[in-house]
């Protein structure tokens, strides 16, 4: 591998990187011999890998007392792409012969004052990812984006910190997919924006501190599938309790 990064103003925390990465990776033991899942015909997966991104954050900017930001851009070049392909009873091990996926991730993180006491605390993340099957031009699914591979995703969260309890709120969205090979609407899985909140509170105990959170997952009951075929639970709750010593 090999990596630049530069930073072109010394006062500036802004920086500008380049990657390239040659990659070999051999199939895992459970990848080969996986009761029912495993492919003793796997071949070892290839790549190489471009990436450019830049990066830059602040502290103290007008309402933020601090803002960060990413943006990435990537290429890859990948041989024999190892993946786990459905079949009609069982997930199977398989290789992708040819695999070229270029994406964009871009990410944002920012916190804000509101009181003296109040903090909010903002992130989200986007990703666009184009990966797509070169294995056979004679084939289908010849250029159909890889089962299971979203062009779309991201997630957003916010908390409002305060004295007394913090109160949270996330969401991750993914766009449809395809579970089988060929990009038709027979075999697409629709896609999803599934909802968290929180409340949750540190408390001193001498010198221990007891950390407290309760959670309402899917706040708004979304069915769907991250799998075909297995359908993900509903509105549901759940209690922590986090004791540091």
């Amino acid at each position: 591998s090999l990596s630049v990064s530069m930073q072109p103003w010394q006062d500036e925390a802004l920086y500008f990187r380049l990657m390239y990465k040659s990659t070999f990776r051999l199939p895992t033991f459970n990848d080969l011999y996986y009761y029912r899942l495993g492919n003793r015909n796997l071949r070892p997966e290839k790549a190489d890998e471009y990436n450019v991104g830049i990066t830059w954050s602040k502290s103290g900017l007008s309402v933020f007392d601090y803002i960060s930001v990413t943006l990435d851009g990537y290429y890859n070049d990948v041989t024999d792409k190892i993946v786990a392909f459905p079949t009609t009873y069982a997930w199977k091990m398989a290789n992708y012969g040819k695999v070229h996926a270029a994406g964009v991730d871009a990410t944002l993180a920012a916190t804000v004052s509101l009181t003296e006491k109040i903090r909010l605390i903002m992130s989200g993340g986007y990703t666009w990812q184009k990966a797509i099957d070169l294995t056979d031009s004679d084939a289908k699914n010849y250029k159909d984006q890889l089962p299971y591979t979203p062009l779309h995703s991201g997630n957003a969260s916010a908390i409002v910190e305060t004295p007394w309890v913090n109160v949270g709120y996330s969401a991750v969205g993914v766009g449809k997919r395809y579970y089988l090979s060929q990009n038709i609407p027979e075999n697409e899985i629709e896609g999803y924006l599934e909802h968290t909140m929180s409340l949750s509170h540190e408390f001193a105990l001498g010198g221990c501190r007891l950390l407290l959170q309760f959670e309402i997952i899917n706040l708004t009951d979304e069915q769907y599938d991250v799998i075909k075929y297995y359908p993900m639970p509903g509105r549901s709750w759940r209690l922590t309790g986090t004791f540091k010593f």
